[in-house]
């Protein structure tokens, strides 16, 4: 049997939360992705805003080297720059994150997975304050749990702390985390269900969150569908209303991905979105 690595404290729960963030940009928008070399990917975003004329844009670089590990960078046209290096061969199961951006801004984090263990320890620098980090996830045959503790130097004083566990098991995942001090929670979970039609998929799940302050809880429910090769399908509802939908189609000729995304607040009356975006990107997608 595999040695079983556990998940990173900010990877608890990622598989639900993918399945309600991922594909939904509810922003009119024309990329263009570029493979340039094997290791060098070029991304160019260009974003059409609420008014005729209204224009922003950004430019993605992505480099990965066998030897050392990646580096991303970001430039917008509002001037915002960002930066991330990732140095994943220094040692084995350690990887060193070091993000920065114009403000000045810094972050640098040390993530280190081994059989049984994951934790990572970071410092997120800023002229106003400087936040350190540390997260412990431990487990064995599918099964982790961890917790998280951040602490504001300049105020002494403790910034965050929470706990939260999971159980992952081919294709089912449930997660139980808090946020915010521990004063919410949410209990997850996540099924792939299985399908026989080659590579295409269904995907559900749902999530309860709790806020225990206002004693006020939200239910969440979605689903994604392959419809087939070239069409995907995604929903999702919540208690208080929000309902979302996105379409993705690929074409091959010309190599293009368009995506429709929508939000509908189902107490309000009319048919109109409250959001609505529609994206299109050429290329290597």
């Amino acid at each position: 049997m595999a040695a079983f690595v556990p998940p990173l404290w900010n990877k608890l729960g990622n598989s639900f939360k993918d399945l309600i963030e991922k594909k939904y940009n509810f922003k009119n928008a024309i990329i263009i992705k570029n493979n340039v070399q094997a290791d060098l990917t070029l991304e160019s975003t260009a974003y059409l805003g609420d008014h005729f004329g209204d224009f922003s844009g950004l430019v993605k670089t992505k480099y990965k080297n066998k030897d050392f590990g990646e580096f991303e960078g970001e430039i917008e046209t509002t001037g915002n720059i960002k930066g991330e290096l990732k140095a994943s061969k220094l040692y084995d199961g350690l990887t060193v994150v070091l993000k920065a951006t114009q403000k000045p801004t810094g972050k640098v984090t040390a993530e280190y997975k081994r059989e049984n263990v994951s934790t990572t320890v970071s410092a997120d620098v800023s002229n106003e304050k400087t936040v350190v980090e540390g997260t412990l996830v431990g487990g064995f045959d599918g099964f982790a749990v961890g917790g998280q503790v951040a602490y504001d130097t300049n105020a002494a004083d403790v910034k965050d702390y929470n706990f939260g566990a999971e159980y992952a098991q081919g294709d089912f995942v449930a997660t139980v985390k808090t946020s915010e001090k521990a004063d919410k929670v949410a209990g997850s979970y996540f099924h792939t269900l299985p399908s026989t039609r080659n590579k295409l998929k269904t995907q559900v799940g749902a999530q309860l969150g709790w806020d225990l302050a206002a004693k006020k809880g939200t239910l969440t429910i979605a689903a994604e569908h392959d419809v087939d090769e070239t069409t995907t399908g995604k929903a999702k509802i919540d208690s208080e209303g929000i309902i979302a939908g996105v379409v993705e189609h690929r074409l091959n000729n010309p190599n293009v991905k368009v995506a429709l995304s929508a939000q509908w607040n189902g107490k309000q009356p009319g048919t109109t979105p409250d959001k609505f975006g529609v994206q299109a990107t050429f290329g290597d997608y």
